[in-house]
């Protein structure tokens, strides 16, 4: 584990001197079920916004919850909770399409962000596809979005409170939530940028611009999460041992077969599993498994996690500090080979 360790250490300190980012830790989840942890100017304990990681810790899994209770399905129609949608196809989606983003959504949330909270929704709703559901994958904010909606119209609380409830209490993810501010103090929080848009430093508030927005009036399925990497590798734990934390089910039992294979018909040609990528090597790396199942997050975030070999790696770090850069490539070419340095050292 040591010699591990000081590869982690030296793969985050050539990262830093490419300039890809100051601050990060990994976690990792090694197959006896110990854990390691490195950090590079950072507690291990540092909240980082995980951007997109939100839609599956926690938005897919909830869902997921429900479904394997029986009480929705992946058959249960958009409309039946949001009953505004007025997009062609209306009565052909279905929270599948949602979970595997095969709704035919073109527009950046980004062009969005300078509109009210209900023009964006409005703008959903009435989106015109050019594709039927299911017929394409394109991934992107809107389908979280509505998962989110349907989850808070179905439980009746927010996303927040259902869930600290259903998967960050279980969990013991202590440190995990929205709004993160209203309980965690700023200096325990990294920065994610200088903000062109909201011309200030953005630290402790949701850096998604369209999520910011949103969250005037609910919290956003999408984005705006904030977790350690700690309380992270306890939720893929909880993933990896199909629901069992601890001797506690969490999730119900089935979920790990519903996020580790491919949930498109074979007709689309992608790979995606019900809430998170599969079979990734753009961030996954080539030494895991074709059940691994993952997610990024624009921040500089992501989780790879593997069933075959039981280990799992979180990595959350500034790569949007202090400017965004133009594309990701540099980021998802580290959390590749981050991956296989990690799983190769597992085999």
């Amino acid at each position: 584990m040591n010699n591990l360790k000081e590869k982690i250490d030296l793969a985050l300190a050539e990262a830093q001197t490419a300039q890809i980012f100051d601050k990060a830790v990994v976690g990792v989840l090694l197959p006896n079920q110990e854990t390691l942890f490195v950090s590079l100017n950072a507690s291990p304990d540092s909240v980082f916004d995980i951007a997109s990681l939100t839609k599956v810790c926690p938005t897919s899994t909830l869902a997921l919850h429900y479904i394997l209770k029986g009480e929705l399905s992946l058959e249960t129609p958009v409309i039946t909770w949001i009953e505004e949608l007025q997009t062609n196809f209306r009565e052909q989606i279905f929270l599948k399409h949602l979970l595997t983003h095969s709704l035919d959504y073109r527009v950046p949330m980004s062009t969005l962000k300078h509109l009210s909270p209900e023009t964006i929704l409005s703008h959903l709703y009435s989106y015109t596809f050019e594709e039927a559901p299911g017929t394409v994958f394109n991934y992107g904010n809107p389908a979280s979005i509505l998962l989110g909606i349907i989850l808070q119209r179905f439980s009746g609380k927010p996303l927040s409170v259902l869930g600290k409830e259903l998967l960050f209490d279980p969990l013991q993810m202590t440190r995990s939530s929205w709004f993160p501010l209203e309980r965690i103090p700023r200096a325990e929080i990294i920065p994610t940028e200088h903000c062109a848009f909201r011309k200030e430093i953005i630290q402790g508030v949701v850096h998604d611009e369209s999520a910011f927005v949103l969250e005037q009036l609910f919290p956003v399925g999408s984005a705006g999460m904030f977790s350690t990497v700690h309380d992270l590798l306890r939720f893929v734990q909880m993933l990896l041992q199909d629901g069992l934390y601890e001797g506690e089910q969490v999730m119900p039992a089935g979920i790990l077969n519903m996020i580790s294979r491919n949930a498109l018909d074979p007709s689309v040609n992608a790979q995606t599993a019900l809430g998170f990528e599969l079979n990734n090597s753009r961030f996954m790396g080539t030494h895991c498994s074709s059940r691994t199942f993952g997610k990024t997050g624009f921040t500089g975030a992501s989780i790879v996690a593997d069933p075959e070999q039981n280990a799992a790696i979180v990595l959350l770090s500034n790569f949007t500090w202090p400017h965004r850069e133009e594309k990701p490539e540099r980021i998802y070419t580290f959390r590749s080979y981050l991956s296989d340095l990690i799983f190769k050292n597992l085999s």
